[in-house]
């Protein structure tokens, strides 16, 4: 369902949106609506403190994401475009299963500092990720890879 973005939580000076004050937003939103999770999609220009741009934004352990499709499209293809938005989606909702950053460069939950570092993930948990998930997320649906 489109929701529209909170202008606080737009900065003028940085031509941005401020994903924490976003997320607070759909935490509110859910809350509200009595949703149980929220996963927010938004074709804007991402930032949080410290960081000039950001791909996605979660709650850690909470029930609460956001991604931004902004730089996901820039040199790729339809295929590769998609692919970005999947392991993006996958990577915030990971942390909202209580997973952190990931040192494995293959990893879903590896910190994509760049687009090279998005494309490089395969669109999966690693082994040790995947153990580390609650035990009703560890299914079979999960591919396993090393």
């Amino acid at each position: 369902m489109p929701v529209e973005m909170p202008r606080e939580a737009y900065s003028s000076l940085k031509g941005q949106w401020n994903g924490e004050l976003l997320l607070d937003h759909l935490k509110r939103l859910k809350e509200k609506k009595g949703m149980l999770w929220v996963l927010g999609i938004t074709s804007s220009d991402l930032y949080a403190p410290g960081l000039n741009f950001i791909f996605g934004i979660a709650s850690l352990g909470g029930t609460e994401a956001l991604i931004s499709t902004y730089r996901l499209k820039e040199g790729a293809g339809e295929k590769e475009y998609l692919s970005r938005i999947l392991k993006e989606a996958l990577h915030e909702l990971g942390h909202n299963m209580g997973l952190g950053h990931c040192e494995n460069p293959s990893c879903v939950m590896h910190f994509s500092n760049t687009l090279a570092d998005t494309d490089r993930k395969r669109d999966e948990y690693c082994y040790i990720c995947r153990t580390s998930l609650p035990k009703w997320f560890s299914t079979e649906s999960f591919r396993s890879f090393p």
